[in-house]
């Protein structure tokens, strides 16, 4: 199953960046894994954040992250809470259930019409 993440939140910080200390570059972003395979698309609760800096064009991993960057993230991620999960099936998924019901109810059929003198 492949699986990709999609963005669903953007959130900006005036904090310092922990690199280049700039004040206005921070932005964080929240993405939402989404599974995919030829019968289905899946959202799941899975949420990945990411803390980018605009001036010095690079991600702060979280392990430079300062007491108060990690709970402006803890209020982020509670303010746009965990993102809608869905099943989409695709086109030859319903094709497949389509045929499994159609053939289950031809074999109940025959097997009626068989068994009655």
């Amino acid at each position: 199953m492949a699986s990709n993440y999609v963005k669903f939140g953007e959130s900006k910080l005036r904090n310092n960046c922990p690199k280049c200390f700039a004040q206005d570059g921070l932005t964080f972003t929240f993405f939402n894994k989404v599974e995919e395979n030829k019968l289905m698309k899946r959202s799941t609760k899975e949420v990945k954040g990411e803390l980018n800096c605009s001036h010095c064009e690079s991600m702060i991993y979280p392990g430079l992250w300062t007491d108060e960057i990690d709970r402006v993230y803890l209020y982020n991620l509670k303010r746009f809470g965990s993102p809608d999960t869905y099943v989409r099936y695709k086109p030859l998924a319903i094709i497949i259930l389509i045929a499994i019901v159609v053939a289950g109810a031809a074999a109940a059929f025959a097997i009626y019409k068989f068994q009655t003198p």
